[in-house]
């Protein structure tokens, strides 16, 4: 109990390490701790009674008080009453304080989580992102701090943690590509949703922006793709593209052509095989306006290339006369009107 009693002082007075406050309110909570705690208000009630019977027995003969005896009685009345006040507080505020301290290591988790007579654990800290956007109609090329180039399309985002040297390991959103520095004995990583790229010294294209697929394909060196969410993985070598399905997660290798990967990075416009809605898309983000289509949705692929600063307009007038479409261009905004067949 003495034990108990030292230990309950130092916790108030803070004089315990975390540990060791831990094991304490862990104790308070056993059917011992609560014995304990009980006898050690026991005490306290007791030891606060004396004090005040010897006040009563003391009071009358203080040579200052002199008091009739309808005030003597009064008085010792109200002396009585603000005792039994103060035990009751003092009791209230001994059992309040237990409930808090074992509310808050319960919302803390030390019962369950806390290990025992370990010291304390070193702070957590929380890692610093890097950010480096782009917003639509703007593509920008960037320096990473292991020397690796990214050049990043346009309404795209990359993430990096700042420690970036010992941790290479990359968030995309949109389409970059990548020429990774070698770096022995550090793997480069690019995660694109589900899937993560995993590189010793390669340039690739990934882009997440496709309708239904993930598509990441290779320039040079080779790389290894992995599903996160189904656990398998494939191995790319040059000329090569691996396409991963946002809806089925399957993953496919096609064939792609090694000099066209980048063409989008030397600012060359280019289409394979595309649908027309997600050339829509790529004209929004490369000329930084808005496409709207009055009436049904060209289902043609597209394939096509124009070269650098190629003037939206003349880029509507090749795809209008191959899909049958009349445009209207106001600033940042086209409309565009299929052809009736008929």
């Amino acid at each position: 109990m003495k034990d108990f009693i030292q230990k309950w002082k130092k916790f108030h007075k803070g004089k315990l390490s975390r540990s060791d406050a831990a094991s304490f309110l862990a104790y308070l909570n056993s059917p011992e701790g609560k014995s304990d705690f009980q006898q050690m208000l026991k005490m306290i009630w007791e030891a606060e009674n004396k004090a005040d019977q010897a006040n009563l027995r003391s009071s009358p003969n203080h040579p200052v008080l002199k008091v009739s005896s309808r005030q003597k009685k009064t008085g010792s009345l109200s002396q009585q009453n603000n005792r039994k006040v103060r035990h009751v507080f003092t009791w209230i505020r001994y059992t309040a304080c237990l409930v808090a301290i074992l509310m808050i290591a319960k919302e803390w988790g030390i019962f369950k989580n806390w290990p025992q007579g370990q010291e304390d654990p070193p702070p957590v800290k929380e890692t610093a992102w890097i950010t480096k956007s782009n917003p639509k109609g703007v593509k920008s090329k960037i320096l990473l701090p292991d020397s690796s180039w990214v050049f990043l399309n346009a309404d795209s985002r990359i993430r990096y943690i700042r420690d970036f040297a010992k941790n290479r390991k990359v968030i995309l959103t949109g389409e970059a590509f990548f020429d990774v520095k070698k770096k022995a004995g550090l793997p480069f990583y690019v995660q694109a949703g589900q899937v993560t790229a995993t590189v010793l010294g390669t340039s690739f294209n990934i882009n997440t922006e496709y309708l239904e697929s993930i598509e990441i394909a290779l320039a040079t060196g080779k790389i290894r793709i992995l599903n996160e969410q189904t656990g398998k993985d494939i191995l790319l070598q040059p000329g090569k593209a691996g396409k991963i399905s946002k809806n089925t997660q399957s993953m496919e290798i096609i064939d792609v052509d090694p000099d066209k990967i980048s063409l989008w990075k030397e600012g060359i416009l280019h289409f394979e095989k595309e649908p027309f809605q997600l050339v829509i898309k790529k004209l929004e983000n490369w000329y930084g306006v808005s496409i709207s289509v009055e009436g049904e949705l060209p289902n043609d692929l597209c394939t096509g290339t124009f070269q650098r600063k190629a003037y939206l307009s003349d880029v509507l007038k090749v795809l209008g006369h191959a899909l049958q479409f009349d445009y209207d261009l106001n600033g940042k905004n086209v409309a565009i009107y299929p052809l009736s067949s008929g």
